[in-house]
């Protein structure tokens, strides 16, 4: 079983450092991205919600083009940061702020349109499918719109030495202290890393897709791998597709620039494969469906 505090510490002030923040909004594919979509989506006089609203850019965007008012949604202290902005940049008389959980807020009315960007490095550690998916239910008007509309965890087998041996084969001798036993506790955790598509060994593979039009169900399933070429496979590259609209699509896979990075997780030992010959692998993602409740992943070679 991963522990996903590795990708999302959990660390009570987390949000109150400018740095975590700078890594999103001064992510030029993530903004751009959010703000084509939020152009083709949001008409003059829409009424949205902003779940996790941070410290408001979506927010403002959507007001920028013409929103009507905006629910901005946040949990978290830097909330107050948003609305400093607000106040600073003119747009404090057309946002209402709710400090809570986006799955616990009431509203007075139902919105036009729910943005929300909760995606994390495996996608849905931070509650994304959950969230949204309740959102839904619960304040978007019947032929309301989400951005995104859907999200997909991809995988592909990948030969990644570097982390490898770095972080995994690394846990031997220490000044002559046997550490071997804290090998097995790095292998149960997954890693942020830039992954070239020439480590890839395989076609990725759809591990989970979710629309956000139903209840989350944790998920349980085989996914055969077949390699594309002979090679060491150590782990698996995880990142994820997902689409801001019918047209816009954000990806945090090996071909982009993100401060999403990729996912390596790491098998206990390397496998030496040949192209054609497949292997399969169990999965299984249990979803933060109430709060209290962790995200959790595993991933067992069969």
């Amino acid at each position: 079983m991963l522990n996903p505090v590795e990708l999302f510490p959990e660390i009570r002030n987390l949000y109150d450092f400018p740095s975590v923040h700078a890594d999103m909004l001064f992510d030029t594919a993530r903004v751009s991205a959010y703000r084509d979509a939020i152009k083709e989506v949001i008409k003059p006089g829409a009424v949205v919600a902003d779940l996790g609203s941070g410290t408001g850019l979506l927010t403002f965007m959507c007001l920028q083009q013409g929103a009507a008012r905006v629910h901005a949604i946040e949990r978290s202290d830097v909330i107050s940061w948003a609305q400093e902005l607000a106040h600073r940049n003119g747009f404090e008389s057309k946002i209402t702020f709710h400090k809570c959980d986006a799955r616990d807020v009431v509203l007075t009315e139902r919105v036009d349109v729910i943005v929300s960007e909760l995606m994390g490095h495996l996608a849905f550690e931070e509650g994304m499918a959950e969230t949204i998916s309740a959102a839904k239910e619960k304040i978007l008007k019947p032929h309301g719109v989400s951005i995104p509309s859907s999200v997909v965890l991809r995988s592909s087998l990948v030969s990644q030495r570097e982390i490898f041996q770095n972080c995994i084969d690394i846990w031997r001798d220490v000044e002559g202290v046997d550490f071997s036993p804290i090998r097995q506790k790095a292998l149960n955790c997954a890693y942020v890393t830039d992954i070239s598509f020439k480590d890839l060994l395989s076609e990725p593979q759809t591990l989970c897709e979710w629309n956000f039009s139903t209840g989350v169900d944790d998920i349980a399933k085989k996914v055969r791998f077949q390699p594309w070429r002979d090679g060491e496979a150590n782990g698996v590259a995880l990142w994820f597709d997902a689409a801001l609209t019918s047209s816009i699509r954000l990806s945090s896979g090996p071909w982009s620039k993100t401060h999403w990075q990729q996912c390596f997780i790491p098998f206990s030992k390397p496998l030496q494969l040949a192209a054609g010959n497949s292997i399969e692998i169990e999965i299984s993602i249990g979803f933060q469906r109430r709060q209290g409740v962790p995200f959790s992943f595993s991933l067992t070679v069969v």
